[in-house]
């Protein structure tokens, strides 16, 4: 892990690991500080930038968001990052922290790599598929590690954990977690980890901005029985109602328009289901 990570997180695991395991609304743990000084500046620096005709969502719809799962085709940094991963060390590491034995990296980083968000992006509170496509071994963590310059959570993208994506009382159980340079949010993902993110709204002068992060994912080839379900792609649970919809007062063009872009949302969800 030295020159990658943080030289301080070795000594960290147990205070993690308390933290991960009494965590709401499911387990998980936030790290500040999480790559080494050196690193964060390389990895930020050689960024894959943004080529248009990949932005494409997993229905295969144009998006404002751009992957790279290849990340041996981006150069260095990214190999040491790739070595980082798949080490035994890190790895022991990871099931230390998180109390979750004989975790397996995935070299192909299906549906992970390196994420780039802009403004207009959001992502529907959703469960993840739980079976990896190919070797279908149970999907276990989630790691996303920040790597924005700047950020202010007015501008929304700020990752919610939630206890139930369908609670709409307004009583809703959650954490948000702004994505702040250099922060980590590492999470246990099963039936109940709902998590998403709200629009990205960038002020006009921060329209260079984007929400970047590095993501990845580990498998297990067994999980707890209570734990196991059905195989499934993502579940998406669409927007609710906008606030700008309010009972009582005249439907302004903007509330419409909302009102609408969540509906059309919704019809596009169930019929990418009804094709699968």
């Amino acid at each position: 892990m030295q020159g990658v990570l943080n030289p301080n997180l070795s000594e960290q695991a147990q205070n993690l690991y308390e933290q991960f395991n009494c965590a709401e609304p499911f387990r998980h743990v936030l790290i500040t500080d999480f790559l080494a000084n050196s690193f964060l500046e390389s990895v930020s620096t050689h960024f894959p930038k943004p080529v248009e005709e990949e932005m494409l969502s997993e229905f295969g719809d144009r998006s404002l968001k751009h992957t790279v799962e290849d990340l041996a085709a981006l150069g260095e940094p990214f190999p040491r990052w790739n070595a980082l991963l798949k080490s035994r060390e890190f790895i022991g590491w990871l099931e230390t922290v998180t109390g979750i034995p004989g975790l397996i990296f995935d070299p192909a980083y299906v549906g992970a790599g390196t994420h780039n968000n802009f403004g207009g992006q959001s992502l529907d509170m959703h469960i993840d598929f739980n079976r990896h496509p190919v070797n279908r071994l149970h999907r276990r963590l989630n790691l996303i590690v920040y790597l924005c310059p700047e950020w202010d959570v007015s501008w929304g993208g700020c990752l919610k954990l939630q206890k139930d994506a369908w609670d709409r009382t307004g009583h809703q159980q959650e954490r948000v977690y702004p994505p702040f340079m250099n922060h980590a949010v590492l999470f246990e993902t099963n039936e109940r980890s709902w998590h998403g993110f709200d629009e990205i709204k960038l002020p006009q002068d921060k329209q260079h901005l984007s929400r970047r992060s590095l993501t990845v994912y580990y498998y297990s080839k067994h999980r707890e029985t209570n734990d196991v379900a059905d195989e499934h792609s993502t579940i998406y649970v669409p927007e609710w109602i906008p606030p700008s919809v309010k009972p009582g007062e005249v439907l302004s063009e903007d509330a419409y328009r909302d009102l609408e872009r969540v509906m059309y949302r919704r019809d596009h969800y169930l019929q990418h289901l009804y094709k699968r």
